[in-house]
């Protein structure tokens, strides 16, 4: 559980503020320990959604609404949602991404209300034997444990879905791009096909969702008009080279997908390298 929690955590105090909380609990002459390590995990989870799911961020979503007794205030529970699904609306996980967003929700307040057990100093909690103190400790790292995987693991259900809504989208819009790369290669090119290997959807936030892909295209370099290849002066060539490229749509309208400016990179390294080697022998 422990090692499921440091991979949640960012360099600098989230992690500082882990190692100090474990330290504590080496302390077996307090007999706050207990409280004291359910505290900082309490306030850990906070830092973290804080850090998910920044003010600015959640109050732009349209889904947001005051819950609170306070200007602009933000819940938990309306930051743990925000940290899964971004500005997306339940409207449209569950009519379009066909998602139970009520279990979704559920699990996410059962993941939180578990954080509050032995944060508050009760003489039930208070000076307990080491035995007890290990198993409720146990217990605590575990709620923390089960809301961070609650949180990861109902956003990848939602980003799972997403894309296969929008994956033709994606695809159409890759082709659509204009590889400048290819057209310093020869007179013309032709792009056939687009392969896409790998599609990342790396962050959902109040406005946007933000992909990032990696594939290869196949295309045809033609050197000369083609005048110049009937005569059997030009020269045509197919070759495949990969991509990456960063795609973005916004999230009240996901399959509206653009590309981002001046992210697509073709690598023809391996054309470059082709052509050095011939002239080197020349």
């Amino acid at each position: 559980m422990i090692a499921e929690i440091e991979k949640a955590l960012t360099e600098g105090f989230e992690r500082d503020l882990f190692a100090v909380s474990q330290k504590n609990l080496s302390d077996k002459s307090n007999p706050l320990r207990l409280n004291n390590y359910s505290y900082a995990m309490r306030e850990l989870t906070r830092h973290i959604l804080h850090r998910l799911a920044p003010n600015a961020s959640v109050l732009k979503c349209d889904w947001y609404k005051n819950e609170t007794d306070k200007d602009n205030g933000i819940t938990r529970k309306q930051r743990a949602y925000y940290a899964v699904q971004g500005g997306l609306h339940d409207s449209y996980m569950q009519n379009t991404l066909g998602l139970e967003v009520e279990d979704i929700h559920k699990d996410l307040v059962k993941a939180i209300n578990n954080l509050s057990k032995f944060t508050h100093i009760e003489p039930k909690v208070f000076g307990l034997p080491d035995v007890d103190v290990d198993a409720l400790v146990n217990e605590t790292t575990g709620a923390v444990s089960g809301f961070l995987a609650t949180i990861s693991d109902c956003r990848r259900l939602i980003i799972d879905s997403l894309w296969e809504q929008i994956d033709s989208a994606v695809i159409d819009e890759t082709l659509r791009e204009t590889i400048l790369a290819i057209d310093e290669l020869a007179t013309h090119h032709f792009i056939d096909e687009v392969y896409t290997d790998k599609v990342e959807i790396y962050e959902i936030n109040h406005e946007f969702i933000m992909f990032r892909v990696n594939g290869s295209v196949g295309c045809e370099l033609q050197w000369g008009s083609n005048s110049d290849l009937r005569r059997g002066d030009g020269a045509v060539l197919p070759q495949s080279y990969p991509f990456t490229c960063e795609l973005i749509s916004p999230v009240h309208e996901p399959e509206a997908v653009e590309s981002i400016e001046e992210s697509l990179c073709v690598d023809t390294s391996s054309w470059t390298d082709v052509r050095y080697g011939q002239d080197e022998q020349a």
